[in-house]
């Protein structure tokens, strides 16, 4: 009797809790009322933390479902299972390094405010599927609270991998090229140097386009104190950069020692799962995967290791195996850091958030309304054994190169408030940050900062533009984050001047052929522009010279001693452009566009067509030395496709005055707020970006009210 009576209450125990989740999405969406204003962005106004949060995941689903429920089909590790083959490669990285039982395994762990908010994203997402049935998922039809941390845990996995320096996947050139291009410029001035005695701040993300890493755009605001707006990846509960009426901050992709690469021995004889270690064995971890993959009837089987250094990767020979450590990727939430810092109201507090370095990488650039900036070289850095190079595997067999404690914040390279006002960083070195007042390379281990004497382009033209500015206002501010003056031809083209000189007496043939391209740049203030013939010669030779992507800013090595080469190369940078475009004076924003199209996991598969209505866009390739930096595709041999379409870079730009009575804000997002193709806001800010200029970030709620187009709750 007592088991039916156990039984019976456990049915009723089992009602309760299923119709639990529906009755607690109808509660939040009650409590939230999304605000869109003429843009399409989402000011997202809740009674508490979680029904922002609920709106949040409602409003991404209205916007970028695709896009949102791609990345989480990923971080499940079920991408093969709805794209085909091409998807593997991703699901074996999320087996191998165990995210989706990892995240499973840590979500009762996580603080219960964190649970609470992955819990509200869920039931936003599945509201939004059961208010919306013609949506239709490729695969969530019901998202779980811990997917949220799936996500999370998958979306930084690429940059931990990137920075042990494992052995790369096969990519096309394009894709390549795409990888390459990541990256970000971020900018802060002190109060000395703006007319109102503020500090300012420019962020400015260089992700792609299309796919997992492009960025959308959100306010967020409780009636518990919180109020944050700035830019996420969809899928995420709430925006990781930007600002709140007090301070804000950027992101910029370093280049930090986080992770490694062990050189692992198997050759036992007789147990194929030992490995050396420390003069004995140690053994590895074994076990088998099926993976589904679109297409087959019969799903794929995978072996799959791992050793106490972390996962093996890479098959070197009979013997040799590789395996990666990386840092903190299980250690709890970096939800938990994320919120702490949007929530601070001082550099204080702001800096006790980041001192959990529970974010693994990233340079970070601060500012606030007391005035103060700041650079920090942020990454969780193990304490290493000195004199071995780390960007190579090392012996997975020596325990004298295990990882010990992480390196304290205080111990990383950072700048407060410099002498010369002002600091940047454009993914590179920590020891130029600014003019006067830079962290010492000496002070620091060899193998913290491999990027110690990368000092790109784009960092230069950063300084030389900042150490300008004095009495800089808001509207100047904006100015100067479109600022299209290109280092490389502001420093070469001067030297190639003189170096002509002397080609008129060597080669005077060449002289006299290449004569017409060089006046023509010479006759240039060294700017970008729509109309500009100059720029699009420039970046055709400079292409010739250094190539495409990055690593390019050095020249091959055929030009290094044989200047004629080089003009030679600029001869045939400008037959290039007339072959394809019948002139070799091309006005630069006729053959740089902008160009959308949905929805497109990677910008390698999408349909450009120079047939299609697009705009010119004046931003240029980083490696040149620009702050308005755009990364676009290759031409092809498609004679509709002869135009280069903008793919990456200025994927947000944001500016930030802040002053003790407020902040003030400026805007843009890529394309638009909305993945729709039918949405006024998929293609609208595009404009923006054509003409140089933002749109207003509203964030005081008066403001946000007075520039409401429609207010609605989830579910209206």
């Amino acid at each position: 009797m007592r088991s039916r009576q156990f039984i019976e209450l456990l049915g009723s125990l089992l009602i309760l809790f299923c119709l639990a989740g529906p009755a607690t999405a109808s509660s939040l969406a009650k409590q939230v009322v999304i605000h869109r204003d003429q843009w399409g962005v989402p000011h997202i106004r809740g009674e508490s933390d979680a029904a922002v949060v609920f709106g949040s995941a409602w409003a991404q689903s209205e916007d970028h479902f695709w896009q949102l429920e791609d990345t989480y089909i990923k971080a499940l590790g079920r991408y093969a299972e709805v794209v085909g083959d091409s998807g593997v490669s991703s699901d074996l990285d999320v087996a191998l390094f165990e995210i989706v039982g990892s995240s499973q395994r840590d979500f009762t762990s996580l603080p219960l405010e964190i649970q609470t908010l992955a819990r509200a994203f869920a039931d936003g997402y599945n509201f939004f599927l059961e208010r919306n049935p013609d949506v239709t998922p490729r695969l969530i039809t019901r998202m779980e609270p811990w997917h949220v941390l799936a996500f999370e845990r998958y979306m930084i996995l690429p940059r931990l991998l990137g920075a042990a320096h494992a052995p790369p996947a096969e990519v096309t050139q394009l894709e390549a090229e795409e990888l390459a291009s990541l990256g970000s410029n971020q900018w802060a001035i002190g109060p000395d140097r703006t007319r109102n005695g503020t500090a300012m701040l420019f962020i400015n993300p260089h992700q792609p386009w299309y796919g997992s890493g492009m960025f959308t755009e959100m306010h967020v605001k409780s009636d518990s104190g919180w109020d944050f707006s700035g830019a996420m990846y969809p899928g995420a509960p709430f925006p990781t950069a930007g600002f709140n009426n007090h301070l804000g901050w950027a992101y910029t992709v370093n280049e930090a020692d986080i992770s490694d690469v062990y050189r692992l021995t198997f050759d036992h004889p007789s147990d194929p799962d030992l490995y050396r270690y420390d003069g004995d064995w140690r053994r590895a971890d074994s076990w088998e995967i099926e993976l589904a993959v679109k297409g087959e009837a019969q799903s794929r089987r995978y072996q799959l290791r791992k050793s106490h250094h972390g996962p093996i990767t890479t098959q070197e020979d009979e013997s040799h195996f590789l395996a990666i450590k990386v840092p903190r990727l299980y250690d709890g939430s970096r939800m938990v850091q994320s919120l702490a810092q949007s929530r601070a109201t001082n550099f204080d507090e702001w800096y006790a958030a980041a001192s959990s370095l529970q974010l693994q990488t990233f340079n970070t650039m601060y500012a606030d309304a007391d005035g103060n900036i700041f650079y920090l070289y942020n990454g969780t850095v193990a304490k290493r054994k000195p004199g071995v190079d780390w960007t190579k595997p090392v012996d997975g067999s020596d325990p004298e190169l295990e990882w010990g404690d992480f390196h304290p914040i205080e111990e990383l390279p950072q700048v407060f408030n410099p002498a010369s006002g002002f600091m940047q960083n454009t993914n590179s070195t920590p020891f130029t940050t600014t003019d006067d007042g830079n962290p010492s390379m000496l002070d620091f281990p060899a193998y913290m900062v491999e990027d110690a004497t990368d000092d790109k382009r784009r960092a230069q033209m950063s300084r030389w533009l900042l150490r300008q500015a004095n009495d800089v206002t808001f509207e100047k501010w904006q100015e100067m984050a479109f600022d299209t003056t290109l280092y490389w031809p502001m420093t070469e083209l001067p030297r190639y001047q003189r170096r002509f000189e002397s080609l008129q007496h060597t080669h005077p043939e060449l002289a006299s052929e290449v004569r017409p391209y060089l006046e023509h740049l010479l006759d240039w203030d060294y700017r970008s522009s729509l109309e500009s013939t100059q720029t699009t010669l420039a970046v055709a030779w400079y292409e010739e010279l250094y190539g495409r992507g990055y690593p390019v800013e050095t020249l091959k090595e055929e030009f290094v001693a044989d200047i004629p080469a080089r003009f030679s190369a600029l001869a045939r940078a400008a037959k290039t452009l007339e072959d394809r475009f019948g002139t070799w004076q091309v006005s630069y924003g006729d053959v740089h566009r902008l160009q959308r199209h949905a929805p497109y996991g990677s910008s390698s598969s999408v349909p450009f067509d120079d047939r299609e209505p697009s705009l010119g866009v004046a931003g240029v390739r980083g490696p040149l030395g620009v702050a308005f930096t755009i990364y676009h595709t290759s031409p092809t041999d498609d004679p509709n496709r002869q135009f280069e379409y903008a793919t990456t870079g200025s994927s947000y730009k944001a500016v930030y005055e802040f002053h003790p009575d407020g902040v003030r804000a400026a805007s843009y997002l890529h394309y638009g707020q909305s993945h729709n193709p039918e949405s006024p806001h998929f293609f609208d800010q595009a404009k923006l970006l054509s003409q140089r200029r933002f749109k207003p970030a509203w964030f005081h709620w008066d403001d946000v009210v007075a520039n409401t187009q429609r207010a609605y709750s989830p579910g209206d």
